[in-house]
């Protein structure tokens, strides 16, 4: 019924295998409904290629739009996170939510043999949403969502339906799975593409920029890609380098090698949470990519549906599409308030080296910024150094703190001139700021404030108020 796939020939690919028997792989479709979640009725058993039987028999509800969840390797559709995002998904709209479950398919035994499963995957998830359509659902009201390994089994299947002339609505990729799947040999695996569905967004957050560092494709794939903190290195996470692929192809991983790889997963999740929490993930496109979005070039004088996306559930309200970047928190809630912070050196100085940082004050915390010039560590009179971040949504704002106490300090790394007590102050600022993707700035100017140096050492310092601009 799922038809025949072609058997890779070894002498060309030798990690490529075909798919396994799908009694083996042993794929369930669980379907939950707001009844099933609020009611506590039982949860209901779909099958493919039964005509319709097991849908008619769960009073699979046509008219309603359908949400797909898709785990990765090693997952399984019981897992917690595809729980709450299918929670998620009810409380905010009725709707029929299935969850995709190849769990012995996703357990390898390697993770070679789980990305051959997944063309099995998606052919089977094809057929059940054909058997929908049969019934009478629309597919371009299904959205998928499958995260590593699951956001191929998306794509297959989105391919399936298109060749029955018909296309499925949506498909998020959550951090794509990028080992076999990098197209960078004639026998790769078919990744995910923006033709498998009418909107395909893609959240990128372990990306592979060299073939042993990630776990997810780097590259923009879909209609609207989104690189939170650049895509890979995650706040919160070890950055694991080099082990992780071969980690990942033997089948053994551990939270510090997919820390980076789950967050698409959570930032997901939160996204549905939005209108609860009234923060939204603001993205922004950098022409520069991600050195230039570290540095704070590209970030929005401020943010509107034209002129920047929202990552996430939310994302096909936006009429932004391409690349897109933003910075989120280190720990949930990830949503926050994102902020560029700058500062001017007084055209007085001379040529130095060093470390700056800005740290802003407040009563209940400090959040420190690393601050960047365009010459590394090189600091000359008149630079402009810049820095983004998110703090926690409610730690400023114009009504909350209309002044932002800031500390600016520099760990000044060449010799400087000293008299027989102290060693002579090197650096003088003349303005500093805070803006946010709204077009809130804070600022403070004063041309040649100094810097005082720190009990001696090589680190000097000041702090500062800066005001809410009307």
């Amino acid at each position: 019924m799922v038809g025949c796939f072609p058997m890779p020939r070894a002498q060309i690919s030798p990690l490529m295998k075909p798919p396994q028997a799908p009694e083996t792989v042993d794929t369930k479709f669980i379907l939950l409904t707001r009844p099933s979640i609020y009611n506590g009725s039982s949860i209901a058993w779909l099958t493919y290629g039964d005509d319709q039987k097991s849908l008619i028999q769960a009073n699979f509800d046509y008219t309603l739009p359908t949400k797909i969840i898709v785990h990765g390797f090693k997952g399984s559709g019981h897992d917690k996170t595809a729980l709450d995002i299918a929670t998620a998904f009810l409380e905010i709209e009725n709707a029929n939510v299935i969850l995709v479950d190849w769990q012995k398919g996703a357990a390898g035994p390697s993770y070679v043999s789980a990305a051959a499963n997944t063309q099995l995957v998606g052919r089977q998830l094809a057929l059940l949403l054909m058997d929908t359509i049969i019934l009478g659902s629309n597919p371009s009201s299904t959205h998928i969502i499958g995260f590593s390994l699951g956001a191929h089994i998306a794509g297959y299947a989105g391919r399936a339906i298109l060749k029955k002339g018909l296309k499925v609505g949506r498909i998020t990729g959550l951090d794509p799975a990028s080992p076999l799947f990098r197209e960078l040999l004639s026998t790769s695996l078919s990744p995910l593409n923006k033709n498998d569905a009418e909107f395909v967004d893609i959240i990128h957050t372990d990306g592979a920029r060299f073939i042993t560092e990630g776990l997810g494709i780097f590259r923009p794939i879909g209609h609207v890609d989104y690189f939170p903190n650049g895509g890979f290195d995650q706040p919160g996470c070890n950055h694991v380098r080099g082990a992780v692929i071969a980690s990942h192809l033997g089948g053994s991983l551990n939270t510090s090698i997919v820390c980076n790889h789950l967050r698409a997963l959570q930032l997901f999740l939160e996204s549905l949470k939005s209108s609860k929490s009234n923060c939204e993930f603001w993205s922004y496109p950098c022409p520069g990519g991600w050195s230039s979005f570290e540095k704070g070039n590209c970030f929005p004088t401020r943010c509107t549906d034209k002129t920047c996306g929202k990552m996430g559930y939310f994302s096909n309200k936006s009429k932004y599409l391409g690349p897109l970047f933003l910075a989120t928190r280190d720990s949930s809630p990830f949503c926050g308030r994102q902020l560029h912070v700058s500062t001017r050196l007084s055209k007085s100085i001379g040529h130095l080296r060093g470390d700056m940082q800005l740290s802003i004050l407040t009563d209940s915390e400090t959040v420190h910024f690393k601050l960047y010039s365009d010459f590394r560590e090189e600091l000359q009179g008149g630079y402009v150094l810049n820095g983004i971040g998110t703090v926690a949504l409610d730690l400023i704002s114009p009504e909350k703190t209309p002044t932002i106490a800031v500390h600016i300090s520099c760990h000044i790394l060449n010799q400087r001139r000293t008299t027989k007590r102290n060693v002579i102050p090197a650096l003088a600022i003349d303005e500093v700021s805070i803006r946010d993707v709204h077009g809130n700035v804070w600022r403070y100017f004063k041309v040649e404030t100094p810097l005082s140096t720190v009990n001696g050492t090589s680190i000097e310092a000041v702090t500062v108020l800066l005001a809410l601009e009307p």
